[in-house]
């Protein structure tokens, strides 16, 4: 039995070679819609590095340094390539505000077993988005997450403003469903993961928050149509899953069961590396359905569709030219 493959996870010796996780092919995954960079990215991420040392969540120059490293304040450059600067801010923003989540809050407390920390944590970012005017005295993360929401009450629509709380309650529930997997020491069933994968990407307001940039906004009928659902959901899973195989390495090395390839090595019996296969040819498949759904969508003639359909293919496209340039998932960090 191989380390990836004991739930107890930390009764688990460590793999005995550095290269492990250096013999790892990982196969290229690509999409037919170019990515472009928004003529701001640079004024983008230094102001979200110089937002995050003034709530006191960037805490030292080794944490400069890893942010800067890891260019997170890139990735809605890449990934909202056009909009107003002010509105593409608040989306970096949120987006490094929840990477500093997941990192600090999700994994940390979920692995040192203290989940109850994490409840509270979770209970009150749900109250900050229900109403970010009410006062706060908490850690700096949650000062900073009120600051996010009361922004966007001044720039997004009534209905917009819920559909990004409602995707922060998606987050919360994955959230916890992957933290009280991680404190058990057990790695989740496939579908859960799935599921928990899905609820963790933090890309159901996300999109939202590409309609506040670039000044659009789908209404209420549309987004409960079936195909828009579909559409949402493969570019959802082309993103999660993405990012999946391109960190599956440095998972490995961390010895941290947090990717399909490895979660379906635990349960299949597969390698890690037929685990990174199967997800990469899986990601194939949903950028074909995806294209062939959005191609579909765009005959029915409506503009709102045609920019939501663009908004969804350049997340899509930017995510994956920022994982190229980003050095967060390096081998070792």
């Amino acid at each position: 039995m191989t380390w990836w493959q004991d739930q107890r996870l930390g009764a688990a010796s460590p793999p005995t070679e550095a290269t492990e996780a250096d013999r790892l092919v990982v196969p290229r995954i690509s999409f037919p819609v170019p990515a472009r960079l928004h003529p701001a990215a640079d004024e983008l991420e230094e102001r979200t590095l110089a937002w995050l040392r003034d709530f006191d969540i960037i805490r030292s120059d080794a944490d400069e340094a890893y942010l800067r490293h890891s260019t997170l304040g890139r990735t809605y450059a890449w990934m909202i390539p056009e909009g107003e600067t002010e509105r593409v801010l608040v989306a970096t923003q949120f987006c490094i505000w929840a990477t500093v989540q997941d990192d600090r809050y999700t994994e940390e407390l979920g692995l040192g077993r203290k989940t109850t920390a994490l409840a509270s944590h979770l209970l009150a970012c749900e109250r900050i988005a229900e109403n970010p005017h009410a006062p706060v005295s908490g850690p700096p993360i949650e000062l900073a997450y009120r600051d996010l929401f009361a922004r966007i009450e001044q720039i997004a629509t009534p209905q917009q403003v819920l559909r990004i709380r409602k995707g922060m309650l998606h987050y919360c529930v994955g959230a916890a469903a992957d933290a009280a997997y991680a404190a058990a020491g057990m790695v989740p069933p496939v579908a859960e993961y799935r599921r928990i994968r899905h609820l963790i990407a933090h890309l159901h307001h996300h999109f939202v928050l590409t309609e506040v940039a670039q000044g659009f906004e789908m209404p209420p009928d549309l987004l409960l149509d079936q195909q828009i659902r579909d559409l949402t959901d493969l570019a959802i899973q082309t993103i999660g899953l993405t990012n999946d195989v391109l960190g599956c390495p440095r998972d490995v090395r961390r010895r941290h069961v947090a990717n399909l390839p490895m979660v379906l090595a635990h349960h299949d019996g597969c390698s890690v590396q037929e685990g990174i296969d199967l997800t990469a040819a899986e990601v194939a498949r949903h950028t074909e359905n995806f294209v062939l759904l959005s191609t579909n969508l765009r005959q029915r003639g409506i503009p709102v569709i045609d920019q939501y359909v663009r908004g969804l293919e350049e997340q899509i496209a930017g995510h994956l030219a920022w994982l190229h340039e980003t050095g967060r998932y390096e081998i070792g960090l």
